[in-house]
């Protein structure tokens, strides 16, 4: 009979926690989902716009996200979202794949042509060392890491500028190292522009996805580790 009452005594405890938990949070829900609609009717805006204009909507993105990615600023991960919520996951992916290896190979170009010799001239005897790895094992060394997450791209593209690695390689490699990344991504763009309700954040879908942009970077540096040779953590 004790333990029935005292379960019972648990069990108000906790709705009276959640009802005060909801009371206080209850504005910040409402305004959420104020955010949540007015970010749902810019995503259809846009989409519409894209299929009023689907080859400069194309051109645009291509073009603003290449110059991104030559640039050293934090600007990817959200164009690629935007690609997932304006162009839906396979064109949204594909696209930033695409953009991608575009700004790394102008990045690669640039430090290949216009600061090749600044770059070695500071590198010193490194830049053999770096020739010797490229003509060794270049291919995996620059996929384990494509594939490291944190890593300042730019200046990774910019050193392989100035090695030895030849740019269709180079290229090759980058397409195939960000693909993870860009199909995570992409994916959570194309679910937020489902989001049009605050309860639409707990579907499972959504849950899933949150679970692999928390787990993506675990996996790919394990897969970076396995690549250079290390044993996984």
């Amino acid at each position: 009979m004790r333990r029935l009452a005292l379960r019972g005594g648990l069990a108000l405890l906790a709705l009276a926690g959640l009802g005060i938990l909801g009371f206080v949070l209850w504005p910040s829900i409402t305004e959420l989902q104020s955010d949540l609609t007015r970010l749902h009717e810019i995503i259809e805006d846009a989409r519409d716009w894209r299929d009023d204009n689907t080859l400069l909507a194309v051109g645009l993105f291509l073009t603003v996200f290449s110059l991104g990615s030559v640039l050293p600023l934090p600007v990817v991960a959200g164009l690629t979202l935007v690609g997932g919520a304006a162009f839906g996951f396979w064109a949204g992916f594909l696209l930033s794949v695409l953009a991608t290896v575009a700004g790394a190979s102008l990045s690669f170009l640039i430090a290949q042509h216009l600061l090749n010799r600044p770059i070695r001239r500071w590198l010193g005897p490194r830049a053999v060392q770096i020739d010797t790895a490229v003509a060794r094992n270049g291919t995996l060394a620059l996929l384990s890491l494509r594939l490291t997450p944190g890593l300042p791209f730019v200046l990774l593209n910019m050193g392989a500028g100035v090695s030895a690695m030849r740019l269709a390689t180079f290229a090759a490699v980058t397409g195939i190292g960000v693909i993870p990344n860009k199909a995570i991504l992409a994916a959570a763009g194309t679910q937020l522009a489902e989001i049009d309700q605050v309860s639409d954040i707990f579907s499972p879908r959504i849950i899933l996805l949150l679970i692999a942009l928390a787990l993506t970077p675990w996996v790919l540096r394990w897969i970076a580790r396995r690549l250079a040779g290390e044993a996984p953590a």
